[in-house]
């Protein structure tokens, strides 16, 4: 169960990147598609320094938490705005699963 759970959580984490990613291929506005890059720049820096479990800076406890609701919720809102409400909360119950599985299975690895 905690491969599974690892396994979808490594997957969420490339998915919130490519979904941000894709809004600049997606957006016809110029300032849309700025946004999107600087978002997706932003996030993967923010969660390679402070969310990566190898990381020598890595966040723990409530931090981390907050964190993750900050780049989940992000990804969230991306996926509603660019690819609409079913894809938006199919995207949405995953994250939700798997974050809450992740702290009732004690994986956060702090």
């Amino acid at each position: 169960m905690a491969s599974i759970v690892l396994g979808i959580r490594f997957l969420l984490e490339v998915a919130t990147v490519g979904g941000l990613f894709s809004g600049i291929f997606i957006k016809k506005s110029i300032y849309q598609r700025i946004l999107f890059a600087v978002l997706t720049v932003t996030i993967t820096v923010v969660w390679a320094r402070y969310g990566a479990p190898k990381s020598p800076t890595v966040l723990t406890g409530n931090a981390k938490l907050c964190l993750e609701l900050i780049v989940y919720f992000l990804g969230t809102l991306t996926y509603f705005f660019l690819f609409g409400p079913k894809i938006g909360t199919t995207y949405l119950v995953i994250a939700s699963l798997d974050l809450w599985l992740m702290y009732q299975l004690n994986l956060q690895g702090h």
